[in-house]
Parts: structure tokens; sequence; C-alpha cells
């Protein structure tokens, strides 16, 4: 630690000089704080504090910065893009500690009033271009042009921080730079000017063309929220329907405007408390694939929304349930025509992932929906994976009874694995919705059994022959045998009966059904 006694001059508006007698301290340590009657600032990682900041004149104060790697916490930090998934994710991955570029001996800390700032909002996320949270690789895309930026929230060492991350002038690499707040005052700052908030830090450095260094890195247009970025306020929850260990899934509404209204939704929520950055990387992982699909049978995407927690994901709300919980239905169970219909509309949509080199990797009928119109629609894309082949190394927690012996014995993951998890489905819809091998309850059993082919699956009663040659042609043991999914929906949907026919049907039952 380094300790300084000093008379710290203090600039008013009017040119005085006005002594604080005090001492402010700092650390050269990665995240230590720095505490005193001036702006103490904490280097590394830090937060800087102090007390001598009035709210009625715009002041100067000085503060010490030191040459060393770990005493500054205002350098840029460049980024790095992660290549470890060809997926990108929302959540931000944690930061490099920032380097700074040269030595900064001293430098004045001014404190800009709100007056002479400009900013538009009290709060950053009532603004255009702040994006919640955000990855590297998701930011980059959207800065194109030099000073083009955005702000977004990033968790570095464990903790939530403000971070704007701009494409410098003669670059083609994104830089981040660290909000850092004072305490006593909690003004906002990233390398001269100090704010009451964020708005009003980047109203007077994009205005004013202020840098954010001494490399004259400016920002100069804010790049504004995409339509699928939700505001919470858009978003009411209204009941609750299931909950797991990292969230809940609710029904509710989304409000999307004046001429186009409200509209019945499902919700995913992260919880808040103590979630690690890994896991709202896996939460918003969903999100993000989804994003890019777009097909009759698989779950709309409305959004997602980061602003602030909990996060949301926003996806449409399918009324008829699961399709796991239409085939269990002893009262009205589904006709014949209703589960070929169900199998067709679920190959249509794994056909449509295939083109997309889309893994689902959790095919099985509780994760297909049912629309009012009794349409397959494919949901969940938790461990989905855009690729064509991926081998998982850690297979717990997984449900074997839906993978292939492929997946049980490498943990491998293709379009041809999703092919035998879909012919158990297929068995699914025609057994009535049992447990498939329930005569074998030791995992560890029948995990042996699946890779060595000791235990197989046996068409349910009454099963159509068609349907059990496809079935079992999805269960073949070597996957370069097994059909695609687009040789699959060719076949299922010729046989599949008409669809308005039975849409009728449905609900003419519906209308008989006390």
């Amino acid at each position: 630690m380094v300790y300084q006694s000093a008379t710290t001059p203090i600039h008013t508006s009017n040119g005085a000089h006005t002594p604080v007698n005090g001492s402010s301290r700092s650390s050269q340590t990665g995240s230590g704080t720095g505490t005193g009657t001036g702006i103490g600032t904490g280097t590394g990682l830090g937060s800087g504090s102090g007390s001598a900041l009035s709210h009625s004149h715009s002041k100067k104060l000085i503060i010490r910065r030191r040459s060393s790697r770990s005493s500054s916490a205002i350098a840029p930090v460049k980024s790095s893009v992660s290549s470890r998934s060809a997926i990108s994710e929302y959540y931000p991955e944690s930061m490099p500690e920032p380097v700074p570029s040269q030595s900064l001996r001293s430098k004045k800390l001014i404190q800009i009033m709100p007056e002479e700032a400009g900013g538009t909002a009290w709060q950053v996320e009532d603004e255009p271009f702040y994006h919640g949270f955000m990855s590297n690789n998701e930011c980059k895309p959207l800065l194109t042009n030099a000073g083009d930026f955005l702000v977004r929230r990033a968790e570095i060492d464990g903790e939530m921080q403000y971070v704007i991350t701009v494409l410098p002038e003669n670059s083609n690499e994104i830089t981040n730079f660290i909000i850092k707040k004072t305490r006593p005052k909690h003004l906002y700052y990233v390398y001269i000017y100090a704010f009451k908030t964020i708005s009003d830090l980047i109203a007077y450095h994009s205005r004013m063309k202020k840098p954010l260094n001494n490399e004259n890195v400016c920002i100069l247009k804010g790049i504004a929220r995409s339509d699928w970025q939700l505001a919470h306020e858009q978003i009411e929850r209204n009941k609750k329907l299931g909950e797991g260990a990292f969230g809940e899934v609710w029904e509710g509404t989304l409000n999307l405007g004046v001429f186009r209204g409200y509209i019945p939704v499902a919700i995913k929520t992260l919880h808040s408390g103590n979630i690690s950055a890994d896991e709202r990387i896996k939460f918003l992982r969903e999100a993000n694939l989804m994003l890019k699909l777009s097909h009759p049978n698989i779950i709309k995407f409305y959004g997602v929304a980061t602003l602030k927690d909990p996060i949301m994901i926003v996806m449409e709300f399918a009324s008829g349930g699961s399709l796991l919980a239409r085939v269990q239905n002893t009262k009205r169970p589904p006709t014949d025509a209703d589960k070929i219909r169900y199998c067709a509309g679920a190959a249509s949509g794994l056909a449509y992932l295939e083109t997309m080199q889309i893994i689902h990797r959790d095919i099985a009928a509780r994760n297909c929906l049912l629309s009012a119109d009794d349409e397959v629609k494919l949901s969940d894309f938790g461990l989905s994976l855009l690729g064509i082949k991926y081998r998982e190394r850690s297979m717990k927690n997984v449900p074997i009874r839906w993978l292939s012996p492929e997946t049980l014995k490498h943990g491998r993951f293709s379009s041809k694995t999703d092919v035998w998890s879909f012919g158990i489905t297929i068995w699914e819809i025609y057994s009535g919705g049992q447990e498939p091998y329930a005569e074998i309850q030791d995992n560890k059993e029948l995990r042996r059994g699946i890779i060595e082919q000791r235990v197989k699956i046996c068409s349910p009663p009454g099963m159509p022959p068609m349907m059990q040659q496809i079935m079992f042609s999805c269960l073949t043991y070597d996957p370069k045998n097994r059909p695609t999914f687009q040789e699959l929906n060719v076949k299922l949907s010729a046989a599949r009966p008409s669809s308005s026919y039975f849409t009728l049907s449905s609900k003419i039952k519906g209308l008989f059904h006390f």
C-alpha cells in the first residue's frame, strides 16, 4: 500500500484555489479502493472514493496514477473474441484486466454538472444505446464505423460493471472502457471527467468529442437496441407455470406498442440470486439460438430482457400444453391421425433445424408443445448447439433414455443423434407417453445395454406398420444408416392427413368435450 499525506488543491469554477488538508490513500494491487478527503481512486479494478466534491461548482481534483500494470483503472481493454463455441452468448464474458497504454503520472478529475453535461435520462437503462448483458462477440458486428459505441454490463472479477464498448478510429478491434464510480459522491468517470449519471457521461463525451483515454478514442454514435431487446416494462408475468434450479416459467403478456397491443407469451426468468456468469451464459444461449429461427413448427422467439434483473426470455405461448401430456390423456386420447400429424409436425421442424445446422440434443415429447390448433411446436433449446458435430466430455445429468449409442459411449452429438431421439419420441407418442425402457430402472445397466445392443425398444401395441418402419429406421445402431430429417419429413408429410380437416375436427371435439 502507498499512503500520501498532502494538501490537495481544489480548483473552483472561478479559478480560485482552495486547499483541503487531509490524506489520500490508494492501492497498487489489483482491486484496492481509494479513500480520503479528495477523490481517492482505487487502482486495478478497484473503486475510488472521496468526500471533497461539492455539487455547486465544477471542481478539479488531483489523482495520482502509477505506471505499474495494476495501477490504471481507466485504460482501455482490448477485446479478446472467444472462439470456444460456434455460438455467441448475450451474457458478457469476464473481461481481461485493463492495461495502461502509457504511464499517467497525474491527471485532474473534473466534475461536470448535469446542466453542462446534457444527459437526457436519469437511469442508463432508459437510454437506447444501453444493451444490458451482452458479450464481446455480440458487440463486434454492431459496431461498424469509427466512433460507434454502446453501453453494456459485464462481470469483472466477480462484480457487475458498466462498460463502454467502442470501435476506435483506424482499428478493426473493439475497445472496452470500464465505467468507474466514486463511493462517497457516487460519481461516474472513465478518464478525466466525473458525472452524476452514466447518461451525462455519455452525452458529454459524445457531444464534446472528449476522448476516453490518452490515445484519443472518442465515442460518436450510439448504437440503439434491436426490437428483440425488450424492456422489462413491456413484460407482465401473470401465472407461474413451473420452476427449476435456475429460474421460473410464467404465462404472461408482452406489450408490443400502441398499434399492436398485448399478446400472450411464455416467459422464462433467471433467478436473481447467487447466479454465476456461466449459468447466465447457459440461460441466454437458448435466446441467442432461437433468434436465428423462424418456422411454423418451432416456438416463436419474441425477445430477451437483459437491461436489469431478472433476465427474461419471452416466447410464443403454446396454449395446447405439452405433447407428452396430450398423448397421456386417457379421457380424450389422440386418434391415429392425430399421432401421425404430431410426428409429421415434429419432423418438419427438425428438418428445418437440420438445414440450419443446429443440433437440438434434447428431443422428447416433453419438449414438444401444442398450439391452440393442435400443431406441434418444438421448444426448449437450452442444450442446442450450432454446428454439424459436437462432442460432450461431461455426460452427467443427461436424458439417457432418449440418447443414441454413440452419444452414450463417446459423447458424440450430430443431426443423426437427433434422429435417434426422434425415434424414441415417436415411440412415446404411440405408447401413450410411457417412459422408454421402463422395465430397466438402473441407468448404468440401461446405458451399457443400449451401447452393447442388448436392450432394444419394442413397437407399442396398435402402432401402424408404416410408423413402425419409420421408428425403427431412426433407431438403427449405425448412425450412417439412419435417415436424414429431410427424408423423414418427406415420408411423414405424405402420410399426414389434411391439416384443415383435423384442425376443424379438434375444434369440434373441443366444443362437445365436458
